[in-house]
């Protein structure tokens, strides 16, 4: 990647589970962070098993439930202690400065830190707090297997930042592909993703056929026509010459032909505005933000929302 000017990425959350894909996630943030010389926040979260009680209704004896909470609380310090080992050796292996004082971190070192922190409750609410006050959340993708749904939602919606989905590229993000339609989530994903097109050697804008219905739909909504070039004209400024590509559908999921446009490109980010259409709409009929969240994309995915 050239290493030019543009929107800096300095403070990236991760969140991890105590799961074997932890350590990839991980390897792959320190390898970001190192570009950018940012610290990495890795955030672990513990269900309450409390909150689960009201399921198991009056019936059940409070010695019983007692139980229940004990067992519960112990597989969760053991997950938690699983995650922090992974996470000492992570660190011990990256040679990277734990610490959560950002002077200390950027005077040390290759710039690269990193901290731990543990919470107890619903991912739902403390995972977007956190993400808040962070540049991007990193978020792992097994591959050929869905996104947890429910964690990446709760980030896009309620956090007000950037996803990155990991993908089977990581090494290629100096080839960006930018899924652009006008719509303001798009505009939002751009504005995420500047510190990656800013380095791109490779940028792309895909303009994807939108189909009678959905171009109907846009119009009613007063969205504005893409004008890609506008796009493109504004890149020029950020030292990045993007070629402008025309997405035919041909009977496909606007999200399946995007994909399979980043791929004919190489590319390995594709930028994207998330959920562009109500979440519900896309549940029921479908949407490019639902494909590459349910589907192998075989590169990385910036969201925003």
């Amino acid at each position: 990647m050239k290493r030019s000017g543009g929107p800096m990425i300095k403070n990236i959350l991760i969140p991890v589970g105590g799961l074997p894909t932890d350590a990839a996630l991980l390897e792959e943030a320190f390898a970001l962070a190192r570009l950018f010389a940012a610290h990495i926040e890795v955030l672990h979260v513990r269900r309450d098993p409390r909150d689960d009680l009201p399921l198991y209704g009056e019936s059940v004896s409070a010695e019983i439930l007692q139980e229940v909470v004990d067992e519960a609380e112990r597989k969760a310090q053991k997950t938690a202690a699983a995650a922090r080992r992974m996470f000492d050796e992570m660190v011990a292996r990256a040679s990277a400065i734990v610490t959560e004082r950002p002077a200390e971190g950027l005077a040390k070192g290759n710039g690269v830190s990193v901290s731990w922190r543990e919470a107890t409750g619903p991912t739902a609410w403390i995972l977007p707090a956190r993400a808040r006050f962070a540049d991007l959340t990193i978020l792992a993708r097994p591959a050929g297997e869905p996104v947890d749904l429910e964690v990446s939602q709760c980030v896009l919606f309620e956090s007000g930042r950037p996803l990155l989905l990991t993908g089977g590229a990581m090494e290629r993000l100096d080839t960006v592909a930018i899924a652009w339609n006008g719509s303001l989530s798009s505009v939002r994903a751009v504005a995420g993703a500047m510190g990656f097109i800013s380095r791109a050697r490779k940028a792309s804008i895909l303009i994807a056929d939108e189909g009678p219905m959905d171009a109907l739909a846009g119009v009613l909504r007063g969205r504005p026509r893409p004008q890609p070039q506008l796009l493109a004209d504004h890149l020029v400024w950020h030292g990045v010459q993007a070629t402008i590509h025309k997405v035919g559908r041909e009977g496909q999921p606007i999200g399946a032909a995007l994909v399979e446009a980043a791929h004919a490109l190489n590319a390995g980010l594709l930028v994207m505005g998330g959920y562009g259409h109500s979440r519900m709409r896309e549940i029921i009929l479908g949407g490019a933000t639902r494909h590459v969240l349910t589907h192998p994309t075989g590169c990385a995915v910036l969201l925003a929302h």
